[in-house]
């Protein structure tokens, strides 16, 4: 069944700041108290709290995937990996900024992935109804400004599909924006010694070395695959956005797109710090927007 979406609110957020915001309705202009930040966590505040905070705050939301990734890294790479950036990220925004940030949604679309095991996907419908209802809570709460931030190649048409959903199908009188960490990060990423693989690629260099910054027990250095076995072809011409599927292409590279051996913990630490930077600027500037 398709979300039932919510009755439009009287009430806009005409500006906002640190600490107070401003809300248009009926004709009126009211302020609007905002409570102190004692966490960026929305799941660690109270409904009171949060009932203060919407009118003037930016709610992240950080969608993922449990799916296989290769023989040497947890099928749950995808989801450590943009809930530290994501967290990180609006810590540091909320510097300047009143952001919070939601527990990431861990599941997203993944069957091509299913061949191999060790995947949990939704199906695309499910997963666009999934994201719209998560949307429209948040409007319903009173939050204006919500960005979906990703983690996984294969939710990037989904959260662009839901923001414009809730935008013009909707309506809602919010600003809903969806964006992947990579594509925040490009120009950083871009300057990275990968050796030509691809970034964020899957279960290669650029994911091994990022969990081996943040979850090394989890990385098994001695099962990573020979560097000569058969790699992603379309790595080269973006896998993550390409409209190509081809699930036998997966299969025949043992679900990776590039070679592991140049893996490291310091390219994990240093990439991660270098797009949790421009995943914070980016937010601010949404904020802002």
């Amino acid at each position: 069944m398709t979300p039932k979406a919510p009755s439009k609110r009287s009430a806009r957020r005409s500006r906002s700041s640190w600490g107070v915001g401003l809300v248009e309705g009926e004709g009126s202009i009211r302020e609007v108290a905002v409570v102190a930040m004692r966490t960026t966590r929305f799941d660690d505040l109270t409904r009171e709290e949060l009932a203060r905070l919407a009118p003037g705050a930016t709610v992240v939301v950080p969608i993922g995937s449990i799916e296989q990734h290769g023989p040497h890294l947890p099928v749950c790479a995808d989801t450590e990996i943009i809930t530290h950036v994501a967290r990180s990220a609006v810590e540091l925004a909320a510097e300047t900024a009143s952001v919070l940030v939601t527990p990431t949604l861990p599941f997203g679309l993944a069957q091509h992935h299913l061949p191999f095991g060790g995947t949990i996907s939704f199906s695309s419908k499910v997963y666009l109804d999934l994201l719209t209802e998560i949307g429209t809570s948040l409007v319903n709460d009173g939050f204006q400004r919500i960005l979906f931030l990703n983690g996984h190649g294969g939710n990037v048409s989904a959260a662009a599909m839901v923001a414009d959903r809730l935008a013009y199908e909707y309506r809602l009188d919010a600003h809903i924006a969806a964006a992947s960490y990579w594509e925040c990060g490009a120009d950083s990423l871009a300057k990275l010694d990968l050796d030509g693989a691809p970034a964020p690629g899957h279960a290669g260099s650029f994911e091994t070395s990022c969990l081996l910054a943040l979850r090394p027990e989890l990385v098994h250095t001695d099962r990573i695959p020979p560097a000569e076995g058969e790699l992603q072809p379309l790595a080269e011409q973006s896998a993550f956005t390409s409209t190509v599927r081809l699930p036998e292409v997966w299969q025949r590279s043992d679900g990776r797109t590039d070679d592991s051996h140049s893996a490291s913990t310091e390219l994990g630490h240093i990439a991660l710090k270098m797009i949790i930077a421009d995943v914070a600027e980016f937010i601010v500037r949404f904020h802002r927007t």
